[in-house]
């Protein structure tokens, strides 16, 4: 938002403090200042002159040799414009002046001296497109600046608008001005809002349906406008904050925008097919033409303004063209009116339409000013260039036109938040600047809030301190240790839990941590199917895509895998995260669940599947030492299928007969919905249930002391069906018991025509360790023949 300091002058004396302590209060009280600078400041040195006499160039046909005054001096001009003449008053670049990344210089042109450039209205910034050098009206004084002349004289603070969000009543030059007077203790102006206009009896006809879906809404009848261009003050004014100058009439309208905050809109009377005005909610397909020349088919619900039965405002955001005012109105009606910031923001959403009007109405106004805009806005017009206008009385409804916010504290409480000892006059004082009243009652305070304060933002005894606390500068509140007992935290295991699990997937496996949003989208709520039921909707509805609280993880991690696809050749994401069930919990609180969800991108080609059952391995194997990391050896992996995972590529983790983790490939199906092109093998491990499992087991002893002899281990390659599980022979070999036995595998998987259509060849490597003796060649001999005896007599082939 742009702010003219010379506009703010008009309401409150700034000129009395330096500047530099009004921009550090602003910056330390008030908001964030993102720019200060002087307005068009390289025309300061372009002036207005009176050309004297035109001779032409000696040494060239198309140029002419001018002299001009500025009332004291005279200049030398050679120029290459045809429309000026003797008499005729322009403006003059003097040398040393910036246009268009160009300095003027005092220079020779073909022989001749010249002390300047002459101007068009497109190098002084008037026009995108220009003719001919700039003349100005006769009685244009001579000698002055052109930033003068346009009362472009100002200094432009640019402010932060995220820093203001929650004061709309700073979105306006008087509401500014009326903040920095009480800060800087400065009188105030407080004309805008005092005008006494008279005004005809009647309403002319207009009438104005009482609805719910407005705070306030007033419509009045306004004859005998004359459309012409603004008077400079409002024009320049308009320029210096980045609205372009339309007409007298629409000018108004967004003078009183910046000047008092309100939005207000003037409709053409003659194109009005009714005298009634209504606050409506559009059907679904309704459609009429926007003022920027769009006509969007508008979903249910966006607030309208009908007249009669026609829509001829999109409510708060846009007027309708076809009751725009043109070059032509003759009569129009003024509408003033506070919507619902809720329904403003769901029309802003909906329609991708953001104005200066929307981005005031969306912050949450006050219906007080809407009856004395209206009467700010006549004297505007009249100002304007429409002294004759003829004003009926304005017609409408405020249905919180009584409301008040008033909040009770006590010093006890403001000198403890505030962590400061401040007496009750101060607090008064304050507060009484800030346009508070307050009533004392020993040290307790009632306070009513200002009526431009009240709605959002001061409405709790919290807001008091801050107002109180930025007031007298955050640094005089002087910075004392805590008074309260250090005490040891309590433990959180499930905290602790997972701090242990992020740190193995992140520094021991070198895996990268991801956070993502916890809003899904219908289309991710889908992927576990057994949860879809389960999905909650967010009751302020956001874009689709964030409709939903997710309720599984899968889909966020997905999304990152494919930003990342094509970026990087290994992927290994996980996600510490909640998700949100509701399904059968009625009226109660949905369920929230927390996981830690895995992703490894394969590397492979996605036909390629031994490979990528390898790298499923290879990920298996990563969890499960992510249990052993936990002293949780004593897991068991078994077959499952999950309807997101490929057949027979998926598997659970039980322990102690719960079910904590799950792994598999993700289904060629999922993927391309998402647009993978690499496969994914997904985990998650439900954090609640292995952190009563930690909790119960975890802290068992499974110390076993090293042995003094060396470890050996045997491979043996057996040849099984395509779709075999792996995980059926190295279960079997288990229940044999073999005490030299520690841990057994696959190492690999070969597939390809050496073993035949539909078989592949499985390598198991069984991991041996020896207590009491070195392991001997009988020894070693006596194992392979049992496991190869066992694999026989279980009906596998030896490859």
């Amino acid at each position: 938002m742009k702010l003219s300091v010379d506009w703010l002058n008009e309401f409150t004396p700034l000129s009395q403090i330096p500047f530099d302590k009004v921009l550090e209060k602003i910056n330390t009280s008030i908001c964030e200042i993102d720019d200060v600078e002087e307005f068009r400041l390289h025309l300061s040195s372009v002036i207005t002159v009176k050309i004297k006499s035109l001779e032409k160039h000696p040494n060239a046909e198309k140029l002419t040799t001018t002299i001009a005054s500025d009332g004291t001096k005279d200049y030398q001009i050679v120029t290459a414009a045809t429309n000026v003449k003797a008499g005729d008053i322009v403006p003059l670049a003097l040398p040393g002046t910036k246009l268009d990344g160009k300095e003027i210089l005092d220079s020779e042109l073909r022989g001749v001296r010249s002390q300047g450039m002459y101007c068009s209205e497109k190098e002084l910034g008037l026009a995108l497109e220009s003719s001919g050098v700039l003349i100005f009206p006769p009685e244009t004084t001579l000698g002055i600046s052109v930033r003068k002349l346009f009362l472009w004289e100002d200094t432009i603070l640019t402010i932060d608008n995220k820093s203001i969000t929650h004061r709309p009543d700073l979105w306006n030059h008087f509401g500014f001005a009326r903040e920095l007077a009480s800060q800087l203790q400065l009188p105030l102006n407080e004309f805008p809002f005092q005008q006494d206009t008279k005004l005809e009896s009647g309403n002319d006809g207009l009438s104005v349906t009482k609805s719910e879906h407005a705070h306030a809404y007033y419509v009045c009848s306004i004859q005998n406008v004359n459309v012409a261009p603004s008077i400079p003050k409002i024009k320049s004014r308009l320029e210096k904050c980045g609205i372009r100058s339309i007409s007298n009439v629409v000018d108004v309208s967004n003078y009183l925008l910046l000047e008092l905050g309100q939005p207000t809109h003037f409709f053409d009377r003659e194109t009005l097919q009714s005298t009634t005005f209504s606050v409506v909610k559009s059907e679904e397909g309704t459609s009429f033409p926007l003022l920027d020349d769009t006509t969007p088919k508008l979903q249910k619900d966006l607030l309208l303004i009908q007249n009669g039965k026609d829509p001829v405002a999109l409510a708060g955001v846009m007027g309708g063209k076809e009751s725009a005012v043109t070059d032509n109105t003759k009569n129009i009606v003024m509408e003033s009116a506070v919507f619902k910031r809720e329904d403003v923001r769901f029309s802003i959403r909906k329609t991708n339409i953001r104005t200066e009007s929307a981005v005031r109405y969306e912050k949450g106004l006050d219906s007080y000013t809407c009856l004395s805009v209206i009467h700010r806005a006549i004297q505007l017009l009249k100002e304007n260039g429409n002294p004759n206008i003829k004003v009926y009385e304005p017609q409408g409804f405020n249905h919180t036109e009584s409301k008040s916010v008033t909040i009770k504290t006590d010093l006890t409480f403001l000198r403890h938040k505030l962590g400061k000892n401040i007496s009750q006059n101060e607090v008064t004082e304050i507060l009484h600047r800030l346009g508070f009243t307050v009533t004392n009652h020993g040290e307790e305070l009632s306070v009513l809030v200002p009526r431009y304060r009240q709605n959002y933002d001061v409405t709790i005894p919290e807001d008091l301190v801050e107002e109180i606390g930025r007031t007298i500068g955050y640094a005089s509140i002087q910075t004392l240790a805590l008074s309260m007992a250090v005490e040891t935290p309590i433990r959180n295991p499930l905290r602790e839990l997972e701090r242990r699990v992020k740190n193995f997937l992140a520094l021991e496996v070198g895996f990268n941590e991801v956070y993502n949003y916890s809003f899904a989208s219908p289309t991710d709520a889908k992927l576990e199917a057994s949860e879809e039921s389960s999905s909650l909707k967010i009751a302020n509805e956001m874009p689709d895509e964030h409709s939903l609280l997710r309720n599984s993880l899968y889909p966020g991690l997905i999304k990152q895998a494919k930003l990342n696809q094509d970026r990087f050749e290994t992927v290994n994401l996980f996600e510490l995260g909640r998700t949100y069930h509701k399904k059968g919990k009625g009226s109660e609180l949905a369920e929230e669940r927390r996981w830690i969800t895995i992703l490894s991108l394969s590397k492979n080609k996605p036909n390629d599947l031994s490979a990528i059952e390898l790298e499923f391995l290879n990920l298996r194997e990563t969890i499960s030492e992510l249990f052993q990391y936990l002293n949780l050896p004593k897991f068991e992996w078994t077959k499952s299928n999950r309807n997101y995972f490929h057949p027979n590529a998926g598997l659970v983790l039980t322990y102690d007969g719960t079910e904590i983790a799950e792994l598999g490939i993700l289904h060629t199906r999922y993927a391309d919905d998402y647009d993978l092109k690499r496969r994914a093998i997904l985990s998650k491990i439900n954090m609640e249930k292995l952190v009563d499992v930690w909790e119960k087991l975890g802290r068992n002893s499974h110390f076993i002391p090293p042995s003094n002899f060396p470890q050996g281990q045997l491979d043996l390659s057996l040849l099984m069906n395509e779709k075999d599980s792996t995980e059926s022979f190295a279960n079997l070999v288990q229940t044999m018991k073999i005490p030299e036995l520690e841990s057994v595998f696959v190492q690999t998987i070969f597939q390809g025509d050496s073993v035949g259509v539909g078989k592949k060849s499985v390598t198991y490597r069984f991991q041996l360790m020896s207590y009491d003796k070195t392991f001997t060649q009988e020894r070693f001999k006596e194992l392979s023949d049992s496991l190869v005896e066992t694999a026989k007599a279980n009906g596998y082939s030896l490859r």
